[in-house]
């Protein structure tokens, strides 16, 4: 049994892409085409990455079923009820394997897996179910994705075929659409926020190279990994500016960094390449921050031969450019270390928890709504008239809330005297 999966590649001039693909096999061309469209419109890598990775899903889960789907259309039939109801299920839930990086080796002697089983209450790790985000996301690009198919080949059919099946598809497509989960925009009791006051103190003492607790072992690792956090909290970026961040985009005589968009950049030989996602702008830092950055590059970094044939600021040990993995790596070691730390902080925790101090400074500072909006968006790289900042200050307001609340409960107080 054949096993797709999505693979990245990356062209002579940078451009990175993807194709989905039999191992040691050719691509598939329709989706190579269908995937055509998404770049022709210039969406990020890692956006047609993840929907080569959905489609990935779509045809295991065909495959398994035994279902030819070029073979189907071109009889003029879509697929049935029961086929989409299976497709449907089968997005709720995590797979491994989707992709080239994730998948396993063809070797001799390995047992390969020839159909998977659903169920909701599975403990197997591979049946772990995705956010209602993804799931909805996944179904939107499969039924996006049978329609552009089916288009195709319909223009082929007889024109009594053609109209029948057309008529079919929208009408299965429908259902299928029907089954595609609401996304509420409520906030959960449980949504991702930032870090205390307390919390912060206790990551960076933890962080800091000369601290025992530190969980690293080799001098680099320890000032390389607290640069990190600190340009991470001091900055608000994202985890991918952070690895994008070259030694040119550090002022030299001034205390400031930039943030550039460098998409499918050359220079970057990474195959996953980390992107700026918001506008470009520029960060100025602390002289104190500032000084212990020119120091890392001048002595730690510099000491590595291999690094100093890249641009990238934030490197391995051995010399090569840093990865998403490496991140997530770094602050899981910092989980499992560290019991006293939060078991939610990630990187992206580090820009939930500056959004919450820049509040508590603009507060303190008496600026208004309007000027701390903008002030927070330049920074952050947001437009001008972005409201997702509500994403990253649920901390800071959920706190003023039970302020007000408690205010407001003091009068009720009085009659309880």
């Amino acid at each position: 049994m054949s096993t797709y999966v999505a693979k990245r590649i990356r062209f002579r001039n940078g451009e990175r892409h993807s194709v989905l693909q039999v191992p040691y096999g050719l691509p598939v061309h329709e989706v190579t085409l269908y995937l055509e469209k998404f770049r022709r419109k210039g969406r990020a890598a890692n956006t047609i990455h993840s929907v080569c990775t959905t489609l990935a899903l779509l045809y295991r889960e065909l495959e398994s079923a035994n279902v030819d789907l070029l073979g189907r259309f071109a009889g003029g039939q879509f697929l049935a009820i029961p086929e989409l109801n299976r497709i449907a299920l089968a997005a709720q839930y995590r797979l491994k394997h989707l992709e080239e990086d994730k998948a396993v080796e063809d070797k001799p002697g390995l047992k390969k897996l020839s159909h998977i089983r659903f169920r909701r209450k599975s403990s197997r790790p591979e049946h772990k179910a995705v956010d209602v985000n993804t799931q909805a996301s996944r179904l939107r690009y499969i039924a996006d994705y049978l329609s552009f198919l089916s288009d195709s080949i319909a223009s082929n059919l007889p024109k009594n075929q053609r109209e029948a099946f057309i008529a079919e598809r929208e009408r299965s497509l429908r259902f299928f659409q029907a089954s595609m989960p609401q996304v509420s925009r409520r906030v959960r009791l449980n949504a991702r926020v930032g870090l205390d006051e307390d919390e912060t103190n206790r990551l960076l003492s933890i962080v800091d190279p000369n601290s025992s607790a530190n969980p690293w072992d080799r001098e680099f690792v320890r000032k390389r990994n607290w640069l990190i956090v600190v340009l991470l909290l001091a900055s608000g970026m994202r985890r991918g500016e952070l690895l994008g961040l070259q030694i040119g985009d550090i002022h030299p005589n001034q205390p400031k960094i930039r943030i550039i968009r460098r998409a499918d950049a050359e220079e970057d030989a990474r195959r996953i390449q980390p992107n700026t996602k918001t506008n470009e702008r520029e960060i100025e830092l602390s002289p104190a921050i500032m000084r212990a950055l020119w120091s890392f590059l001048n002595n730690e970094r510099h000491a590595i031969t291999a690094a100093r044939r890249i641009p990238q600021v934030i490197v391995s040990d051995e010399g090569a450019a840093f990865s998403h993995a490496s991140i997530d790596k770094l602050f899981a070691q910092l989980r499992a270390a560290c019991p006293g730390l939060p078991m939610r902080l990630t990187s992206h925790v580090m820009r939930h928890t500056w959004n919450d101090r820049f509040s508590e400074q603009a507060e303190a500072l008496g600026l208004s709504d309007t000027v701390e909006q903008k002030a927070r968006n330049l920074q952050q790289g947001w437009s001008d008239n972005s409201t997702i900042a509500s994403t990253y200050t649920r901390r800071y307001t959920a706190r003023k809330g039970r302020e007000i609340s408690l205010k407001l409960q003091e009068r009720l107080d009085e009659k309880f005297k």
